[in-house]
């Protein structure tokens, strides 16, 4: 194990002169409701004080099931750097039926539904929030936001059609209720609301888009209301800064970096935003944190994400990207996503498979990757260098440096003369190294930097540097710096600053002093002083510590190779108040803390610091401290600490756990799960499919006398059964059906209990047409006969096209040979529909039409005693086309005080095999494998649904679309790491089969394929 030194600084002020941009209230721009936030060209005020917001992207319904692990990742936020969180709310989950004006919609408490308690951990962890309900939010989820039903009104969506306004307007007011009651004027963290999403201008528009305004204030929201342009602010949709209906602050977004390649930067956000909205500040409200994935995007040797995040989009990326979006001035930056999470149940829409990992800074595990330690620097240096907000660009390009190779942008304060130059390589994808000298322009003149030595750029590398740079309790300047600023703090009567740069790079930093100063620290860092200006040349390597004394006024400066950094964390000291918690709101005091994995948080009691936060192994920390601090208690126990020669405290924090033996996954128990192919099956019990007009007027029905959407009918997602019967004359020869399912959907065939084939889509095929042969001795002349459509469901597709509508199910129908049609089609989604689901806590969108789903088999506690032994894998799986369902139990014994984040691993079979698994957790189906498309394997299996210490039921559904049948090659259970943790996890509590079997049907054992 490495040794991670931890330096424990106090932090007491920021000091007046780096917020001097603060007095310039008359400029500010509000709402005429509220002046707690407020915003000019430059950047957004809270309470009078500049902040850039550093912002991360997390959906509620995205952390399927316990809502206690909001608090896990609303602190590991706020550990690594970020003040803010935008969330979107998804209609469909919260209104699963048209509702009447009265309707308060489902925001049932202690589900993922419980936006008052997503609002509430988020205040708690110190989280400024933004809330995006849309109606539209896209968010690669099941109809972009719009519930199933949303598709079946007449006329087009996302317009002033007043079918569609009826539709959106309870749940608008519902929502904006909610968030009215949240914001920063009722001690809330709501400091910003979007209206609508990625979406423009038209006439028609504006009647929408005005008339969600005009809603939002009707409910009492006062703060601004935001816009995201889709086209990173070139278009200006809704400007203030334009004629019409506008929003209070425009915003784009941007997705700079290609899904396959490594993508050249392209400097366009500032020329972009001074045209269209210049009295803004810049605002992007969504940055790539990663990109999507989607079916079949990479081999099925993985989930896609993990590759994609280590390859594309890594910490690198952070360093070149973000900080170029800092170099146009931007000031309000959204991350999408920092944690993506998972499309469980029916969630998901048709160009995304179950993972939404998203390559996000936290993936789907919920484990903080390298990629936060890059964002903590970077968060770290926002927040304590507020001359950065109000600064202006003057100007970029090539001619800053001794190389035209490397690419600068200066960005300047008109008040305290503070200069930002951030650097790259001119050709973001270059790998190469890079020496350069760079021109700066300072309180003394213009300097070439460094003075000694060289700056170097191995590869893809930003740096910020500084000039005339001002700080601490005693205002020192900083003239120039060669290494980048960490943070900087007070503890009692010194002041100190953390410079850092990639390890075995030199550094040259320069202040100001009135008089010689004295220096004191390691011989490896030489020292000159001349005309005022103490210049320090020295190589990053660990830390180093040099005190400079000047004119009674003490400094420390720490300097750190980045890889140090990166141990370093920054928790606050709660002040007092409603938002006590709050950095430079409520409290300036903060500590720096480095060598744990997450620090969480942080608490001063007399003469103890106590600090909360995981571990991934034994570390060795190494704090600093006022003389008032002489004990550290870490996660509630005190631990022993030791003086070092240099005046600090050495302590030790015990990580080690055993990893846990996990259960091997057997004496699985199976049944069939598609009684529906017999003919004898009674559907009585079905809805009945007897529409023969709709409002897909876009997507008409291709061929019968029957409408088959499945919206129509009141199911919006999971398997869809259609039986439809006919009495032939025996001149039939086929049956021609074109089935709508999404990309990556499928569905089989059966006539009268016999497979006629299957067929399916991919990546990019959401549709097929397909004659299936009658088979001889088939047809009962005269008679019933029944043909049998099992459909996969890929969710609802989130179009832009035909009206914003998608159906699902089948277009079109018809039997080839003589005369006959069908005489009445029976349709069966989950049971009950979506109106009357049995399972209101985990929500209508988590079960499907499968027999086993409708009679509770994936359900804890179903009676399965009568099923037969069988397993999934290979020696089992099934013989024929069909569905099989299976069950099993495993118990877990994670002790307290640890996080063991666990997936199911699946083992791809031979490709050519067509196959497709939902997972069910205890209930949750927490995912959906498809063998011959992939790319995800892995599914996380989220603590909390996962119980630690009693028994967990996991079930399978395996559908094979092949004759011959199908196995899954192999299952076990595999860990991401473990972690000692503060977190206490619980298992979480969900309705089991016996509280259900009053609304589930009797269940029958029904014969394994």
């Amino acid at each position: 194990m490495l040794l991670k030194v931890l330096t424990l600084l106090l932090f007491s002020t920021i000091s007046a002169c780096s917020s001097l941009h603060d007095a310039q209230l008359s400029q500010r721009n509000s709402t005429g409701l509220t002046d707690a936030v407020t915003w000019d060209s430059h950047s957004l005020f809270i309470h009078g004080q500049r902040i850039f917001i550093l912002s991360a992207e997390i959906h509620p319904w995205r952390l399927p099931g316990n809502p206690d692990l909001w608090t896990d990742i609303f602190q590991k936020v706020k550990a690594n750097g970020f003040n803010t969180v935008s969330f979107y709310v998804n209609w469909a989950v919260h209104f699963p039926t048209p509702t009447t004006n009265n309707s308060h919609g489902d925001f049932q408490p202690g589900t993922y539904r419980d936006i008052q308690r997503f609002i509430d951990e988020g205040k708690k962890a110190g989280l400024w929030m933004i809330a995006r309900p849309g109606p539209y939010i896209n968010a690669e989820t099941t109809g972009g936001g719009f519930p199933g039903w949303v598709g079946n009104i007449a006329g087009s969506l996302r317009t002033n059609n007043p079918s569609y306004l009826q539709a959106w307007t309870p749940y608008m007011t519902a929502v904006s209720k909610i968030i009215a009651r949240n914001q920063i004027t009722e001690g809330g963290p709501i400091i910003l609301v979007q209206a609508e999403n990625e979406f423009s201008a038209s006439t028609a528009n504006n009647i929408y888009m005005q008339a969600i305004i005009d809603l939002y204030r009707e409910n009492g929201i006062v703060v601004p209301i935001t816009h995201n342009d889709q086209h990173a602010g070139q278009a200006g949709n809704f400007s203030p800064d334009r004629p019409g209906t506008h929003v209070d602050i425009y915003c784009g977004d941007s997705y700079p970096q290609g899904s396959n390649r490594w993508a050249q930067v392209q400097a366009i956000y500032n020329s972009a935003h001074q045209a269209v909205a210049p009295n803004n500040p810049l605002c992007l409200a969504e940055f790539g944190g990663g990109f999507l994935l989607g079916w079949g995007a990479v081999d099925r040797g993985g989930t896609g994400y993990e590759k994609y995040s280590s390859d594309l989009t890594d910490a690198s990326y952070e360093n070149v990207f973000y900080k170029d979006t800092y170099s146009q001035a931007t000031t309000i930056l959204s991350i999408y996503m920092l944690f993506g999470g998972t499309n469980w149940g029916q969630t998901l829409e048709p160009t995304v498979y179950s993972s939404y990992d998203y390559g996000g800074g936290i993936n789907e595990n919920r484990i903080a990757g390298p990629k936060m330690n890059e964002m903590r620097l970077q968060g770290l240096f926002l927040r304590v260098s507020r001359d950065l907000l109000g600064a202006t660009l003057l100007a970029n390009g090539t001619n800053y440096t001794s190389s035209p190779l490397i690419h600068t942008a200066e960005l300047r304060s008109g008040i305290t003369g503070t200069a930002f130059y951030i650097m790259r390589q001119d050709a973001s994808t270059s790998t190469a190294l890079i020496t350069s000298r760079l021109t700066v322009n300072t309180s003394v003149g213009s300097i070439i930097v460094p003075k000694t030595g060289i700056l170097t750029f191995n590869g893809r590398e930003s740096k910020i540097l500084v000039t005339d740079y001002i700080f601490g309790r005693a205002g020192i300047r900083i003239l120039y710096s060669t290494a980048e600023i960490m943070t900087w703090t007070t503890i009692g009567t010194t002041d100190y600053i953390i410079l850092y740069a990639p390890s075995s790079q030199t550094g040259e930093t320069a202040l100001r002093f009135t008089s010689a100063p004295t220096v004191l620290g390691p011989s490896s860092v030489t020292n000159t002083y001349s005309n005022g200006t103490l210049t320090l040349n020295y190589l990053l390597s660990g830390s180093q510590f040099i005190t400079i004394t000047s004119g009674g006024n003490a400094l420390v400066m720490i300097l750190m190779d980045k890889e140090t950094a990166n141990t370093w964390h920054a928790p606050t000291i709660p002040g007092t108040g409603t938002f006590g918690q709050f950095f430079s709101i409520g409290t300036n005091q903060t500590v720096l803390v480095g060598g744990p994995y997450i620090v969480r948080t942080a608490l001063i009691n007399t003469n103890t610091l106590s600090l909360t936060g995981d571990l991934n192994g034994t570390t060795t920390i190494e704090f600093l401290a006022s003389p008032a601090i002489s004990s550290l208690i870490w996660n509630g126990a005190p631990i022993t600490i030791a003086m070092t020669s240099r005046g600090s405290y050495l302590a030790n924090l015990n990580a080690s756990q055993p990893a846990p033996s996990l259960p091997a996954l057997n004496h699985w128990k199976v049944a069939g799960s598609l009684p529906e192919i017999e003919l004898t099956f009674d559907d009585s019990s079905f809805v009945t499919a007897d529409l023969t007009t709709t409002n897909y007027t876009n997507l008409p029905v291709l061929a019968g006398n029957r409408v088959l959407y499945s919206q129509q009918y009141g199911f919006y997602g999971g398997n869809l059964i259609f039986r439809g019967h006919f009495t032939p004359d025996g001149r039939e020869t086929a049956i021609t059906t074109t089935v709508q399912y999404g990309f990556a959907g499928g569905y089989s065939a059966w006539l009268n209990g016999i497979f006629l084939g299957s067929s399916q889509g991919n990546a990019t095929i959401s549709l097929t047409t397909d004659t299936w042969p009658i088979p001889v001795n088939t047809l009962k002349i005269n008679d019933d006969n029944v043909f049998v459509i099992l459909q996969d469901h890929m969710g609802i597709v989130e179009t832009s096209t035909n009206g914003g509508k998608e159906p699902r199910g089948i277009r079109g129908f018809a039997i080839v040979g003589g005369n006959t049609a069908f005489k009445r089609w029976k349709v069966q989604g989950n049971q009950a529909s979506a109106a009357n689901a049995p399972d209101t806590f985990r929500g209508y969108l988590n079960e499907g039409g499968l027999y086993a789903e409708r009679i509770g088999a994936h359900l804890p506690e179903f009676p399965d005693s009568s099923w037969a032994s069988g397993t999934p894998s290979v020696g089992g799986g099934l013989s024929r086309a069909g569905v099989n369902f299976y069950r099993t139990t495993f118990d877990l014994n994670i002790p307290d005080g640890f996080d063991v984040p666990i997936r199911l691993s699946i083992t791809p079979s031979a490709i050519t095999s067509n196959f497709r698994v939902q997972i069910y957790l205890n209930g949750w189906q927490v995912g959906k494998y498809i063998n011959n498309i992939g790319p995800q394997t892995l599914f996380v299996l989220p603590a909390g649904i996962l119980r630690r210490k009693s028994t967990n039921t996991l079930a399978l559904s395996l559908w094979s679309l092949d004759r011959g049948g199908a196995s899954i090659a192999g299952l076990r259970l595999v860990s991401d790491g473990i972690f000692s943790t503060s977190m206490k996890f619980t298992d979480y509590g969900a309705p089991d089969y016996t509280a259900q079997r009053q609304q589930r049907p009797i269940p029958v054992a029904i014969q394994p394929l």
